[in-house]
């Protein structure tokens, strides 16, 4: 077994045995003389990443699309390492770039979407998601993100539409039930909205907002008592 490969070996065991940090120094050892190994390389970030190091981990992702800018696993690590930065704009760069060459990975539609959202852009988000939807119709993922997109931008009714098909596959996710009642608080229709909070305490007794939310609607003296929560 040659050197190369002895470090190799060494950083994986380190990895599996959870031992990120002595996994780095040994990819860092192997890329000092080995540069061009990108997927070492990708692996180096994705390890920074894990340790919560950030910057190190997109200057490494940065590195191997400087080389290979079609390369979109490293493009894809990159982009939601730019996300986790809050480096929005970049983000949203990196995903549109991925989408162009690979349709088809529709996880960076979501990427894309949820940057958008967290830059305020809803109309922008939408459409990510809608291609999220169109390239997996069967994934309840861009369908649920569309829904919180369309309640933050007021539209209620098109939420509604979106949380209630996903209750048809799975009528128990606790999440879903809690958006759908406050979809219907959006529109003023506070018997569906009972319902639903009624349900989300059903499945989760615990659920602290929507007890509170509920005891507001059923008991208007409440209203007096807390502030009521935003939608």
């Amino acid at each position: 077994m040659s050197e190369l490969e002895k470090l190799r070996q060494a950083a994986l065991e380190f990895e599996m045995q959870g031992k990120i940090g002595k996994a780095i120094e040994k990819l860092n050892v192997i890329l000092k003389e080995n540069p061009d190994l990108h997927d070492l390389r990708v692996k180096l970030g994705e390890l920074y990443y894990v340790m919560g190091e950030i910057k190190k981990s997109i200057a490494e992702f940065e590195k191997v699309v400087q080389s290979k800018p079609d390369y979109t696993f490293a493009l894809y690590r990159l982009g939601i390492s730019y996300f986790r930065a809050t480096r929005f704009t970049d983000a949203i760069n990196v995903f549109h770039h991925i989408n162009a060459l690979e349709p088809e990975l529709y996880m960076s539609s979501y990427w894309e979407g949820l940057s958008h959202y967290h830059k305020g852009q809803f109309k922008r988000s939408i459409e990510a998601y809608k291609r999220l939807t169109e390239n997996s119709p069967d994934g309840t993922l861009g369908f649920y993100q569309l829904a919180i997109v369309y309640k933050a931008s007021g539209k209620y009714n098109k939420a509604i539409n979106c949380l209630k098909g996903i209750l048809k596959e799975d009528p128990n996710v606790v999440s879903v039930n809690y958006h759908l009642a406050l979809a219907y608080l959006g529109i003023d229709n506070q018997d569906y909205a009972i319902k639903y909070l009624k349900k989300v305490i059903e499945l989760d007794p615990e659920h602290v907002d929507a007890k509170r939310r509920l005891k507001i609607l059923t008991d208007p003296e409440e209203l007096y008592t807390f502030e009521v929560p935003p939608l």
